[in-house]
């Protein structure tokens, strides 16, 4: 069974043919490439991963994400990004998949009003229904305040494959880098608030999880034992069949390593047959990526 990383982010420093957004995790002088991912997977026996684009909506900021599918598409796929506030958003999004070889988009931030009672009255139901004609995947990390709205559009589109991203946790505290300029949320709770929801979104059987993002989320050291409890729920609600684990790759190279991450589920879950394993390791995602 081929091994799959379902959630990593690579991008170029900032140049003209590579046009990107720039953060604090991702200055303009900062890279994390193609090459390099594929030099951690081939220490770790990884065989594919999902590219998950970070570098901003407009199409020629997709331009590396799609660089990499085409030069390597027997190891990379990839997700693009669509802004939820454009009113033209579903239009953008065939645009992008017309121009590019994604076969997702990830989501964050609010999909509409917190307070609709109805999946059509939320902003992001057009991206949806566009994502559905086309065949879209959708990652979503929102934050907890769009728990509601994730349902209500999860259950109006039972077609569409939806995963959510690091254990489904979304995020109520700032995100404030660490000093190894990764992502960290050092002030959110364990489990969340907002976690026996996602956890009843296990009724949806087109809704998948992520295992990934312990390292920006536990209070505790690798193997991030105060995150097992979480993962251990995920598997009795969700069952195997639905988990899917990834890296987070690029700020997990320096600490823990990617290599150990690669081992998180034997960490997480001992004693599983090994069958279940596989499942999570790339059975569950070669089964939704990877179809283009």
């Amino acid at each position: 069974m081929e091994k799959v990383d379902v959630h990593v982010h690579v991008f170029d420093r900032l140049r003209p043919e590579f046009p990107r957004g720039v953060s604090a995790l991702a200055p303009a002088d900062r890279e994390a490439t193609a090459e390099q991912l594929l030099a951690e997977m081939g220490e770790a026996d990884i065989d594919k991963a999902v590219l998950i684009d970070m570098g901003g909506t407009d199409i020629e900021q997709h331009n590396y994400v799609a660089h990499c599918v085409r030069t390597w598409p027997d190891r990379f796929t990839a997700t693009g990004l669509v802004d939820v506030a454009d009113p033209a958003a579903a239009d953008r999004l065939t645009e992008l998949y017309e121009a590019t070889p994604i076969e997702g988009i990830r989501l964050g931030g609010g999909l509409g009003d917190p307070a609709a009672e109805q999946a059509e009255d939320l902003t992001a139901y057009p991206l949806f229904q566009r994502a559905a004609e086309l065949g879209v995947n959708i990652n979503l990390y929102g934050r907890s305040d769009g728990v509601a709205s994730m349902e209500l559009l999860v259950a109006a589109f039972p077609g569409i494959n939806i995963s959510l991203d690091h254990l489904g946790i979304c995020p109520s505290t700032p995100l404030v880098p660490d000093a190894w300029v990764r992502p960290r949320f050092e002030q959110e709770p364990l489990p969340p608030a907002t976690y026996e929801q996602i956890l009843g979104l296990a009724r949806y059987d087109n809704v998948h999880v992520k295992v990934s993002g312990e390292y920006a989320f536990s209070k505790a050291a690798y193997p991030y034992a105060d995150m097992k409890p979480m993962v251990e729920r995920v598997y009795e609600t969700f069952g195997p069949e639905r988990m899917m684990w990834c890296t987070d790759f690029p700020w997990i190279v320096a600490e823990p390593g990617y290599g150990r991450l690669a081992q998180m589920i034997d960490h997480h879950l001992p004693g599983i047959p090994t069958r279940e394993r596989e499942m999570m390791m790339g059975g569950n995602a070669l089964g939704i990526w990877f179809r283009r």
